[in-house]
């Protein structure tokens, strides 16, 4: 069965990837960004974008709050976190193409954020954050190049149950993590999401993933 997972994944993942050998701009949440290669495009489907998850994590920030992006790609999420007034840290594996963030950031007249290169939480080692940010790799399969690293959070989705084991030692007392996976992907990895109190707060329906969820994780009391 994961094996057959797999194969669909990757499938996937090169459906999503066809045509992604250069920087392209693309509009979510009002704010126009640019997609490097190698990078996850936030609307792969033209006007069906994550959009709606994104914005739907952002609710209640103020200036006082430190928001972290993680795996932020083009950094659409961390800039619509810093639309907000929040403190931004945005990171991403080394690698990826982080420079059009910041000019993304003051095209719009916005606080560039602060952007770090290493792999999950590595690079904010004893940080703390009011909110954490994550839309992972969350299909199966070992990536074969840094295009399906964006995509691909290898064959038992280490990337993600990583982050689910990790996420709670870098949340202030009343903080909490938002994580984007699909309905599929969400069953996969329920074992690790039952450390969480967890909060189904948004849904999409988006083509070829089917019902996206962003879950809202807050430590167990």
């Amino acid at each position: 069965m994961k094996r057959l997972r797999a194969m669909r994944d990757r499938a996937l993942v090169r459906l999503m990837t066809t045509g992604a050998s250069r920087a392209r701009e693309v509009v979510v949440g009002g704010l126009r960004v640019v997609v490097a290669p190698g990078v996850c495009n936030p609307a792969p489907f033209g006007n069906a974008s994550f959009a709606r998850l994104y914005q739907a994590a952002l609710v209640g920030l103020e200036a006082r709050h430190h928001v972290l992006d993680l795996g932020t790609g083009c950094g659409i999420w961390a800039l619509l976190a810093a639309r907000t007034g929040a403190r931004v840290t945005a990171t991403d594996l080394p690698g990826v193409d982080l420079g059009p963030i910041e000019a993304s950031a003051l095209r719009h007249d916005l606080t560039p954020p602060r952007v770090l290169e290493g792999h999950l939480f590595e690079p904010v080692d004893g940080e703390r954050f009011d909110r954490v940010v994550f839309n992972p790799p969350f299909h199966l399969g070992v990536p074969r190049d840094a295009g399906e690293r964006a995509y691909l959070g290898g064959a038992d989705g280490e990337v993600v149950r990583a982050f689910l084991a990790g996420v709670a030692e870098h949340l202030t007392e009343d903080g909490s993590a938002y994580v984007i996976l699909p309905s599929i992907e969400r069953e996969a990895y329920e074992r690790d999401l039952a450390v969480h109190a967890v909060e189904d707060v948004e849904r999409l329906w988006l083509p070829v993933l089917g019902r996206v969820h962003l879950l809202k994780l807050s430590p167990r009391r």
